[in-house]
């Protein structure tokens, strides 16, 4: 039987081309934004523009909410299911925290071990709705994001909590090397953990088999509610974990943190660009990972350059709209190639 070598595998997954759009976007964002051009010496390459310490640690926190999102949203893409409601979810979790910490004397560890347990039960009834119910996974979830952010408002009036919990606040202004936020490096490695449970364990091989085709999974004794389950119980608790980090940063709370940004749908397009299918059963975190990385640097790109914000939100629309059509079409062509079997 023919095996790919290594170099094979890189050139057909989906991270390596974006992986060097990534570097070549990189190089010309720190010439232009470093001043070299302008007469700048070349020691403001890595100093100055977009290679300044302040600007990395922007994109870096900016970065560790999103790597948290796509641990629990690429493994429901892949399943053949999705969460519209994360960023909402990612809210309600702030709020939850800061209630708790603002109101009771409970340690923050506490407090962050019951707001990560509501959100679980959060990602329950998802489920139920989605495998007792019938419902479809996006129908389900977009409704409910309506309600958690109205819910977000009721619990405290729409005005921001103060976080004030000392040991909590570390955790967001601790550095490893002075350089990478410690969120940052927990996201990532986060992120490495969930790429080796989808690519070496019994559970990812069962989530691509349910998200590929779930009547062949039923028969091959897979339980597909269960997989479900599974994948939004942890993509709940995902969200809150998220949403504590960002929190942990900020020293707030905030009902309307996500309402603008929306981390949740850059992460959907990001997964799509990526090379998970919409349709289910294909995918990894790798290409995403890279993907998030280059839809974040472009915006910070335009942003160094002065560039209107609307341009990013347009290049990102696009990006995801190509994305879907060579999904489909890649989609289409494998089913075909089925029947002619």
């Amino acid at each position: 039987m023919y095996k790919a070598s290594v170099l094979e595998r890189l050139l057909r997954d989906r991270a390596t081309p974006l992986a060097a759009i990534l570097i070549i976007l990189a190089l010309i964002t720190m010439v232009i934004s470093s001043g070299v051009l302008d007469g700048e010496p070349a020691s403001a390459l890595f100093t100055a523009g977009f290679m300044s310490g302040g600007n990395l640690l922007n994109v870096f926190y900016d970065l560790v909410i999103q790597c948290v999102m796509l641990c629990g949203l690429a493994l429901l893409l892949i399943s053949g299911n999705i969460d519209l409601s994360v960023s909402a979810q990612a809210a309600l979790g702030t709020m939850i925290f800061g209630l708790i910490c603002r109101d009771t004397p409970l340690p923050w560890f506490l407090a962050l071990l019951i707001t990560l347990a509501i959100a679980g039960c959060i990602g329950f009834f998802h489920a139920t709705l989605v495998n007792k119910l019938h419902f479809p996974s996006f129908i389900a979830t977009i409704g409910m994001s309506s309600v958690y952010n109205g819910l977000c408002r009721v619990l405290t009036g729409g005005n921001n909590i103060q976080i004030n919990r000392t040991g909590f606040l570390e955790i967001g202004k601790s550095h490893v090397f002075d350089k990478f936020p410690t969120t940052f490096l927990f996201a990532v490695l986060l992120v490495i953990l969930f790429q080796f449970i989808l690519s070496r364990t019994a559970f990812g091989r069962s989530v691509y088999m349910a998200g590929g085709n779930p009547f062949a999974a039923r028969l091959s004794g897979l339980n597909p509610d269960r997989i479900r389950t599974v994948l939004f119980v942890s993509n709940g608790v995902l969200a809150a974990l998220g949403g504590l980090l960002w929190t942990a940063q900020t020293k707030i709370a905030s009902p309307t943190a996500f309402l603008q940004s929306m981390p949740d749908m850059r992460v959907i397009s990001s997964s799509i660009l990526g090379g998970v299918s919409f349709f289910g059963g294909a995918g990894n975190l790798g290409g995403p990972f890279v993907a998030l990385l280059l839809l974040n640097i472009f915006e910070n790109m335009l942003a160094i350059l002065n560039v209107q914000s609307y341009w990013s939100i347009f290049m990102q629309g696009f990006l995801l709209a190509f994305a879907l059509i060579i999904d489909y079409i890649s989609t289409e062509r494998k089913k075909r190639k089925l029947l002619r079997i």
